[in-house]
């Protein structure tokens, strides 16, 4: 049996090991990969790396949000009016937008994105600090340095006229560098600014050994999820500026962790309401069913993506079934096509900034993740 007061608390997120091998080791593991072969950052995303990668992580990571929300009947209670309005408004939106403008619509799916993106980045690390019950206060706070992290790459990318790749579409970033006509300046800001990166980032480490050394409460885990996104973003945009070493990457540092904490919530929370540790039987069925389901939804989304709109990955899933439809023409069925394909996207975008805050309509949070200091 298990109780709030004495439900086993950790500095990790799940167990030390469980992040270490699914949180962590993914991400090291493809730098590794490529550091020792550059030459990967010129090839082209071949269909199984696609499909492995963006649809594997990216894509399901997006459904995975069912399993913490639509298909839980006391999540839906607590966030009914939110989990109703948020798809209307996302869809009325997307519609306006499609009318006037394709261009348009992608260029603020794409800001939206990487807000989301960075929001994820920060939010992780608050989770493992509050877990370990961390609340030191030092010059360079976390969340300045997650924020460097992540939008020191994004302005780079916008001031680099050689940027070889995009968010989601062609140009759905401004390209600032046209504004300027001196792009040797461009580049010589910008090799100064790339050594205060990482002078900055260096001065946060030594403070956290330091305030290890001083006897504080420092999470070990926290200090690599920041390193890992510090290098994960600067490497992937600013030093090798390859779309498929930042897609690969960066999906698999974002939609990994993002299903592991998903899977975590609603095993703790089965632990927490019924007061019994599940059996790992009970888990590895839990895990077979969540994976197995994002990713045949994904699929599937995926599937009419290519088949109405954009025909880039015929080859792979017409192996799986046959198209039995042309690609659309029509300016209004495409709206309304992709109006409804880039829901789930935005719904998840809306919805994730409201199911993991530490109020009363979350009610679950607090005990799985306070910290030992606060029992």
């Amino acid at each position: 049996m298990i109780g709030h007061s004495n439900f086993k608390i950790n500095g990790w997120l799940t167990t030390k090991w469980g992040d270490l091998v699914f949180i962590f080791l993914p991400v090291w593991v493809l730098w590794m990969v490529f550091f020792l072969n550059p030459s990967l950052q010129s090839m082209e995303l071949p269909h199984w790396a696609w499909l492995v990668f963006i649809l594997g992580f990216d894509v399901s990571h997006v459904w995975s949000t069912l399993f913490r929300t639509y298909l839980d009947k006391d999540e839906v209670k607590s966030h009914k009016t939110l989990f109703i309005i948020a798809p209307i408004i996302a869809f009325v939106l997307s519609i306006i937008l499609l009318s006037f403008s394709l261009n348009m619509f992608w260029r603020i799916m794409a800001y939206i994105a990487v807000f989301h993106f960075i929001k994820q980045q920060y939010g992780f690390a608050m989770l493992y600090k509050i877990k370990i019950g961390e609340k030191k206060n030092q010059f360079i706070s976390d969340k300045l340095v997650i924020y460097i992290a992540t939008i020191y790459p994004i302005i780079f990318w916008h001031f680099n006229s050689d940027s070889t790749f995009n968010w989601f579409v062609k140009n759905d970033f401004f390209e600032i560098y046209n504004l300027f006509q001196n792009q040797l300046i461009i580049v010589q800001v910008f090799d100064v600014l790339n050594y205060v990166y990482w002078m900055i980032i260096g001065l946060w480490l030594i403070l956290e050994i330091k305030a290890k050394f001083e006897g504080k409460t420092v999470s070990l885990a926290k200090t690599l999820w920041v390193l890992t996104t510090a290098v994960n973003w600067w490497f992937g945009i600013v030093y090798y500026n390859s779309d498929v070493v930042f897609s690969i990457s960066n999906v698999v540092a974002h939609g990994l962790p993002y299903i592991v904490l998903i899977y975590f919530y609603g095993i703790k929370k089965m632990e927490l309401k019924n007061q019994v540790q599940l059996k790992l039987s009970r888990k590895l069925k839990s895990l077979f069913i969540l994976i197995v389901t994002v990713f045949l939804i994904a699929l599937l989304e995926e599937y009419f993506w290519d088949m109405f709109i954009y025909r880039e990955h015929a080859t792979l899933f017409e192996t799986i079934f046959p198209y039995h439809w042309n690609q659309l023409s029509n300016q209004w069925t495409t709206v309304v096509a992709i109006a409804i394909l880039a829901l789930p996207q935005q719904v998840h975008y809306i919805i994730d900034g409201y199911i993991w805050k530490f109020n009363s309509k979350n009610k679950y949070l607090k005990p799985m993740f306070k910290s030992s200091h606060e029992s």
